[in-house]
């Protein structure tokens, strides 16, 4: 039986995919913007945690794969970030897919959100929520604290230092939420209601800027200008995509501009290769265009801030 001609047409050859970005290889690989070294390396005075709506997963044009090709140069499971760490609280970042903290979380996440000396900051829109800069502040305030007891308990016999000079080694959780703007406060709201968010939980969030972006002084190239994932529709310029969010802030927590460059430069290559696809008529259909935004940071706003480096 021959096929008919509507067979004939439907099968498609399929596209070659690229074995370490895991997008097609001849128009829309992303390999030559990743890191030379992976930035995971960078991470000695935070661990990132992110809860993903499970919505999430079926898009095609989510930032956060992008932030883990930077950070491990490759895909990583849930499974292989936990791998990847020496023990359960050494890890720089484990996604879970979820609608609640708790719901599919590994027992090891709960045991350092319960830990009263653990000091973790969810960045989240929230009536409590601190500015970023006073939040983080009283973070780090909150480790130099823990760490000078620990020390004064052992004496050092026991303490190490992290290769940025961390004496103590400890470590401040970061909690990003990635979802459309409804769902993640959903979820923010059912992690409260369960109990599960730390009573000693830092909330913060970016404040908005006070004018526009065009209106202000240029500053230098590691300073935070505005949003650049411009593949999904942010209700403003100030709107913030998760990775773009998590690299600001790891980068300021570590003091090292290198992170946030370097997650950049993989969303805008993507940005570039993006609008190389996008219709000439301006047309969202199939083949180009832009989304709604669905990240957890849409909805958080940010000044034109200076990454202090630590580097010398």
């Amino acid at each position: 039986m021959e096929p008919s001609p509507k067979d004939t047409t439907t099968q498609k050859k399929k596209r070659a995919i690229c074995d370490r970005c895991k997008f097609p290889k001849e128009k829309a690989c992303i390999c030559k913007a990743l890191p030379d070294t992976p930035l995971s390396a960078l991470f000695n005075r935070c661990r990132v945690i992110v809860l993903q709506h499970p919505h999430e997963l079926r898009r095609k044009n989510r930032s956060l794969p992008l932030v883990e090709l930077a950070l491990f140069g490759q895909h990583l499971s849930q499974t292989e970030q936990q791998n990847s760490s020496t023990s359960d609280d050494d890890f720089v970042m484990t996604t879970i897919v979820g609608r609640r903290i708790g719901e599919k979380s590994d027992d090891a996440v709960l045991k350092l959100l319960s830990d009263p000396n653990e000091v973790v900051v969810l960045v989240f829109p929230h009536p409590n929520a601190m500015d970023l800069e006073d939040g983080l502040a009283l973070a780090e305030s909150k480790i130099k604290f823990t760490s000078q007891n620990q020390e004064g308990e052992t004496k050092s016999a026991t303490n190490t230092a992290s290769p940025d000079g961390n004496l103590s080694g400890k470590k401040m959780t970061l909690i990003f939420i990635d979802a459309s703007w409804k769902h993640a406060k959903e979820m923010d709201n059912k992690t409260e209601a369960a109990g599960v968010w730390p009573k000693h939980l830092i909330r913060v969030q970016l404040t908005p800027s006070t004018s526009s972006t065009s209106n202000q002084e240029e500053t230098s190239n590691d300073a935070f200008v505005q949003r650049r994932f411009q593949i999904r529709a942010p209700p403003s310029p100030d709107h913030l995509s998760t990775a773009e969010c998590l690299a600001w802030i790891a980068s300021r927590v570590e003091g090292n501009s290198d992170i946030y460059e370097g997650i950049m430069k993989v969303l805008d290559y993507m940005v570039e290769l993006w609008r190389g696809f996008a219709r000439p008529d301006g047309d969202k259909r199939k083949g180009g265009g832009s989304f709604t935004d669905g990240d957890g940071c849409r909805e958080m706003t940010q000044k034109r801030r200076k990454i202090t480096s630590n580097k010398k």
